[in-house]
């Protein structure tokens, strides 16, 4: 499966292009945060989870050796019908509504600390606190127009969360036929290295800020609520996956190619691009 800093690409991708995503999305922040949501409650990237939601719900998938999210269903039940309030909802200008955090813009206005060269002990809580402090200002409450339209943004990344699974673990499987193989644990360990070793060769600045907004919208997810504690633990994990995502040139890879990593990043991407191009949002 792809990691946070592969779904993060994704995102960072889509919001810094001039394609039809970029074009549609008001609240950066919540569609950033959104491409994160399905696996918060997963039960194992975001610690601390009491309830964790079984992954045939948060993915729309079975949970094969393998699985393909079931994006199109998703999309159905949560993306359309906020599309269709999405062209007449808010303050009626093109300018995004809340940007998402900066890793470039901490480094310079918080503290060279912040760089991902610096390592300290990983603490979530105390990151969390130390990411409220530098952007979490109070700003202003939504209006339910607002918060709507905000929805709309954070089930949209979500929706690219599991295109992007999809896409991928597809491609793999389609590999493996190719190959004659079977799903197992030597192929398993060799694809997941060479996943984490394509993750860290992306160059990542955004990553969610937790603001009172961000809270407000998860609190709204319409397929289930994502509390406050989650939404500030998530945005702390996020800002650790950024901090520490040093770029590396030359991979070695056991299984894979940079020629697959390169097609498949690109076909999410376009899928996005194409099915929001569609809508017209």
């Amino acid at each position: 499966m792809p990691s946070w800093n592969i779904h993060i690409a994704h995102a960072e991708r889509l919001l810094k292009g001039s394609g039809s995503v970029a074009r549609a999305v008001r609240d950066r922040n919540a569609f950033l945060f959104g491409n994160l949501v399905p696996d918060i409650y997963v039960g194992y990237m975001v610690p601390g989870v009491a309830r964790p939601v079984p992954y045939r719900v948060t993915h729309f998938a079975k949970p094969e050796h393998i699985p393909k999210p079931r994006a199109g269903e998703f999309f159905d039940a949560y993306v359309s019908p906020f599309a269709r309030e999405a062209g007449t909802a808010g303050p009626g200008d093109e300018a995004p509504w809340f940007e998402a955090a900066s890793l470039s813009a901490e480094v310079e206005h918080v503290s060279p600390a912040h760089a991902p060269s610096f390592e300290w002990e990983f603490d979530v809580r105390g990151t969390a606190a130390r990411q409220r402090d530098a952007f979490g200002a109070a700003g202003r409450a939504l209006s339910p127009v607002e918060l709507r339209r905000s929805l709309f943004d954070m089930v949209l990344g979500a929706w690219v969360h599991l295109l992007a699974d999809c896409t991928w673990n597809q491609a793999v499987s389609d590999l493996l036929e190719t190959r004659g193989e079977r799903p197992s644990r030597d192929f398993r360990i060799k694809k997941q290295g060479d996943f984490d070793l394509f993750g860290k060769s992306l160059a990542l600045d955004l990553m969610p800020r937790l603001t009172p907004q961000l809270i407000d919208v998860a609190a709204a997810f319409p397929q289930y609520e994502i509390d406050a504690a989650s939404v500030a633990a998530t945005c702390a994990i996020a800002h650790e996956t950024v901090r520490t995502n040093h770029p590396v040139a030359g991979a070695s890879y056991r299984l894979l190619d940079e020629a697959f990593f390169d097609r498949v990043f690109a076909e999410v991407n376009n899928r996005a691009e194409r099915k929001l191009e569609c809508m017209a949002v």
